[in-house]
């Protein structure tokens, strides 16, 4: 066991990090991203985080991961206002929804 800010965790396993390494080259490898790179590197240390706060299972890692680390820069931004018939219908749906 190691010791860390008055912490006492267990060791990582060789499968464990033979695991968060698996996780952690997917991600690298969906954001084209080197796993020297200081993203890759806190991801990492973020991975080591939620695998010691007992999340163990290599698909909910590579899931938070992808959730984390959302790229909100690639997703399409419109520029125009919306129109008043898009805002009043909005407004009607929501309206319905709380009665």
């Amino acid at each position: 066991m190691t010791q860390h800010s008055g912490i006492t965790k267990p060791a990582l396993q060789p499968a464990d990090v033979a695991m968060l390494q698996a996780v952690l080259r997917g991600w690298c490898q969906e954001k084209s991203c080197g796993i020297a790179s200081p993203a890759a590197q806190h991801v990492a240390r973020e991975l080591v985080s939620w695998f010691e706060c007992g999340i163990r299972d290599q698909r909910k890692l590579s899931d938070l991961m992808r959730y984390m680390h959302f790229d909100f820069k690639s997703l399409p931004v419109s520029t125009e206002a919306p129109r008043r018939e898009s805002v009043r219908s909005a407004a009607n749906i929501s309206e319905t929804n709380v009665l």
